[in-house]
């Protein structure tokens, strides 16, 4: 028996000592089948420990809470459930720091980002990465174009000033640095490291992609500057 079991087996056995009731998380059983739920995408059960008490904020053996427990699991039930509880605090971030919708957002589960949108997830995070950053660099169109609809700041700049185009353009993912210019991306902006979107894909060998993003940096120069 480990030491959380005998912990609770303790607890458990003072609590009919006494004559009171321990809330459900410290009742034998509850924190393991918690996560088991989830693991297995049983909303039904899972949505009973909700109903009991359990906390949707509950943190996983790894360290990272029940709602992106049920992203990497894929368990999209289970996460239904988890969202459609009030208490639930869906910018609590994993062991990394990344957000659920950080995570939806780079893996382009649209479905997801949509929930976790309309639930008021965060979708620009300035001065870090943020969800536009990781589905730039996923190539996830889709999610994007959801992102940015939903008022993501296009050019949203990370702790040292890189654009999710520049992430796209860094992982050479074509599509997604053609989708986020014609979003309003800016190719002239310049990172802390002394590059622009352009350099990086010419460090991708992405050189058709890197002279596209030049003609559009000088379009735009050329736009700013007529009378």
């Amino acid at each position: 028996m480990n030491t959380r079991s005998i912990c609770l087996a303790a607890l458990l056995c003072l609590s009919l000592t006494v004559g009171t009731v321990l809330p459900l998380q410290v009742q034998a059983g509850a924190y393991e089948d918690f996560f088991k739920y989830i693991e297995f995408d049983d909303a039904s059960r899972l949505q009973g420990l909700l109903l009991r008490g359990m906390d949707p904020n509950s943190i996983a053996e790894s360290g990272n809470p029940a709602l992106i427990y049920a992203l990497e699991m894929e368990s999209a039930e289970a996460f239904k459930v988890l969202l459609s509880s009030p208490t639930l605090d869906v910018e609590k971030p994993d062991t990394k720091g990344d957000t659920p919708l950080m995570i939806a957002s780079g893996k382009n589960k649209t479905a997801w980002v949509s929930a976790l949108l309309k639930r008021g997830a965060e979708h620009t995070r300035a001065g870090q990465w943020s969800p536009l950053h990781y589905a730039a660099t996923a190539n996830a169109l889709t999610t994007i174009e959801m992102l940015v609809n939903a008022g993501a700041d296009v050019n949203v700049h990370s702790a040292n000033n890189t654009t999710p185009l520049m992430m796209a353009a860094r992982a050479g993912k074509e599509e997604a640095a053609r989708l986020l210019m014609q979003l309003g991306a800016d190719p002239s902006l310049v990172n802390d490291a002394n590059y622009n979107a352009a350099g990086y894909a010419l460090r991708a060998q992405r050189k058709e992609l890197a002279y596209e993003i030049m003609r559009k940096a000088r379009a735009l120069k050329q736009q700013q500057s007529s009378p």
